[in-house]
């Protein structure tokens, strides 16, 4: 019997794109449609998050978050744009993203899910970063009304960062349940689902970019494509209950 649900923050709980639509715009010429940078932001994403996984699980790797922005950017140029990508651009678009993306806000509706959620189930957070950062997104998608500190796990206050499934584990130390009565939620295949489900929980892929499974051994157990759908399955599970 399900008994928590855990979620991941970025761009999974708010959206990132408004950020990213101005930062882009500001930065790069106005010869990108609306259309164009929408494809273009998808595509970003999809490498942001094969990377990201790949720089957490090779400690030779490490590179910068400006790195792996630049490295997002240029494959995207390269599909979509006969423009030419320079460092200084990159470096700039990346400060400028990074400056706005502290205006998040949570997506609508999720307030309402998560007060119904609250009163059936254990609540809690699994997130990579540094703990100041991440709390700091937290307080500002005042997320501290449903998920208590106590319940809220980063990778830099555990020493172990997804998709390391050691990170679900201690989250089950801390919950005293198993994996099967914990569900994750987040957007990232490879970083969210692959260790979920190695660590024997319920997962919930918010796959809002069309990334594909890499794994097929392993699949998700539910799939939502946007916020709307994944808010429809969370009040679902909490009328089961």
């Amino acid at each position: 019997m399900l008994k928590a649900i855990v979620f991941d923050v970025d761009d999974t709980l708010y959206d990132q794109k408004p950020s990213f639509d101005a930062a882009f715009k500001q930065v790069f010429s106005n010869n990108f449609d609306n259309n164009l940078i929408a494809k273009i932001f998808s595509n970003y994403v999809r490498q942001e998050r094969l990377v990201v996984a790949k720089n957490n699980l090779d400690n030779q790797l490490q590179l910068s978050k400006a790195d792996i922005s630049f490295h997002c950017l240029h494959h995207s140029f390269k599909a979509f744009s006969s423009e030419s990508l320079t460092r200084q651009k990159a470096a700039e678009f990346w400060r400028l993203y990074s400056e706005l993306s502290q205006r998040i806000q949570l997506f609508d509706g999720l307030a309402t899910v998560f007060n119904r959620l609250f009163e059936k189930f254990k609540l809690g957070i699994i997130t990579n970063g540094k703990t100041e950062t991440q709390l700091s997104k937290i307080t500002r998608l005042n997320l501290h009304h449903w998920f208590s500190r106590e319940n809220i796990i980063t990778s830099e206050e555990v020493n172990a960062q997804k998709p390391d499934p050691m990170i679900f584990t201690l989250m089950n130390r801390k919950f005293k349940l198993r994996g099967s009565e914990m569900m994750y939620v987040g957007s990232s295949y490879l970083n969210d689902i692959v260790p979920a489900k190695k660590a024997g929980w319920q997962a919930v892929w918010y796959n809002n970019h069309d990334s594909s499974i890499v794994d097929p051994t392993i699949i998700p157990d539910q799939t939502v494509n946007n916020s709307l759908q994944l808010q429809e399955l969370l009040l679902e599970l909490a009328a089961e209950v």
